[in-house]
């Protein structure tokens, strides 16, 4: 008798793990995966921008991933990223963004920089892919007949803000500035953004000094910007498009004599100015890294910048925010939707409001200037270096007659 209670416990016990077996299966085959192009410079001279991008975008995905993923038209998706380098090449940029949209058959691509950005943008427009672009590197990027493009980043013209605002409050005494940029092919564009802001703040502007992209020693240049005898150096987008070489530009600029307020509006890799400028020559340099630790930074910009340390042991720049605060509230408004139809997509999140990790409400803004609300705002606290310190000192106030329609 005990033997057959044995065996009849065996064969139940062996039809639960089977039916369990089945309802996993059937739980694994119903939910989906939702593909996202992530494509960004991860090698070359703005790597280091690239890989802050893919990582802020990835924490967004983890989170919502963990949340149960997204839920569109009664089916339940997975998100997976595909991720792909564009070298910040429009030709590798171009052919990325084909096979994702082509091969890949994905309705949304986040991450591209300058020039890869212009060719994905060629791509993706007119297959009505939704697409998380840094800036708008060239006139017409951000404009009406290019509703699926949103910017992440804001543009020049707002990265400028700050130190323009900040330079006058702080150092009164300073008057004239000179931006010093790469020839590439948004330099016009940082050039008419600094002319625009520093002149909007009372400061005289005394045009620029381009130097070739390939430059390795900035005493030429410098000497012809010095004899211009500036109060401010702006070194426009050096930063992000030249990654490290900023470092040298800053550190060859005191070496130079120059003792007066070097503005950094776009940053190099984190840590490397301190490791390449000198601690008494890297003072009254501003930037717009931020010291999130500072009381001054909201605790949602603090809290994401420790989890990102913690995951990724590295300090973030400003990009990984700015991609993670655009799509967290994108996958949000994503699930629940009813259609996979990108233009429904499109026409609801351009009038999405969210809390955003600066510490206020959070939309799509830009028409004033773009005929179209595709922008985001960025940070605008201001930080220097004081004899090597970091500090996050003031938060600028923003020019709202730029980038906010009136109602």
């Amino acid at each position: 008798m005990r033997r057959w209670i044995l065996i009849i416990s065996i064969n139940c016990l062996a039809l639960l793990f089977l039916l369990s077996g089945v309802a996993v299966s059937q739980k694994v085959a119903s939910t989906k995966t939702f593909d996202i192009g992530i494509a960004t410079p991860l090698t070359g001279p703005a790597a280091h921008l690239g890989t802050m991008i893919k990582n802020g975008i990835l924490i967004a995905i983890d989170e919502q991933n963990h949340r149960g993923g997204i839920k569109i038209a009664g089916e339940k998706y997975i998100i997976n990223p595909i991720i792909r380098d564009t070298k910040k090449d429009a030709a590798v940029g171009k052919a990325v963004a084909e096979e994702l949209i082509y091969g890949k058959k994905v309705k949304v691509i986040a991450g591209p920089f300058i020039d890869d950005a212009v060719a994905i943008q060629a791509v993706t427009e007119p297959n009505k892919v939704i697409s998380f672009f840094v800036v708008p590197a060239i006139p017409g990027m951000c404009s009406p007949d290019k509703p699926y493009s949103f910017f992440c980043g804001g543009f020049a013209l707002m990265m400028m803000v700050n130190q323009a605002a900040y330079i006058p409050k702080f150092y009164p005494q300073a008057k004239t500035v000179l931006t010093m940029q790469p020839d590439i092919p948004d330099s016009p564009l940082w050039a008419d953004s600094a002319k625009t802001m520093f002149q909007y703040y009372g400061l005289n502007w005394l045009g620029y000094e381009r130097f070739p992209f390939t430059i390795t020693d900035f005493m030429p240049v410098i000497s012809r910007a010095l004899a211009k005898k500036p109060d401010i150096i702006d070194t426009s987008s050096t930063g992000g498009a030249m990654g490290g070489m900023c470092a040298l530009l800053i550190k060859q600029l005191r070496e130079a004599g120059f003792k007066g307020i070097i503005s950094v509006p776009t940053a190099p890799p984190p840590g490397l100015v301190e490791e390449v400028v000198p601690k008494e020559h890297l003072t009254k340099v501003l930037t717009n890294d931020v010291d999130w630790e500072n009381p001054i930074v909201s605790k949602e910009y603090r809290d994401f910048c420790r989890l990102f340390v913690k995951k990724y042991n590295m300090r973030p720049t400003d990009m990984p925010p700015e991609f993670y605060r655009a799509l967290k509230p994108f996958f949000e408004f994503l699930d629940g939707q009813n259609t996979m139809d990108t233009t429904n997509w499109m026409k609801g999140f351009e009038k999405h409001r969210w809390k955003d990790i600066y510490g206020r409400e959070a939309t799509w803004i830009g028409k004033p200037i773009f005929g179209i609300n595709r922008l985001l705002f960025r940070s605008f606290w201001v930080s220097e270096y004081t004899n090597g310190k970091l500090e996050t000192k003031w938060e600028a106030p923003i020019p709202m007659e730029f980038f906010v329609e009136k109602k």
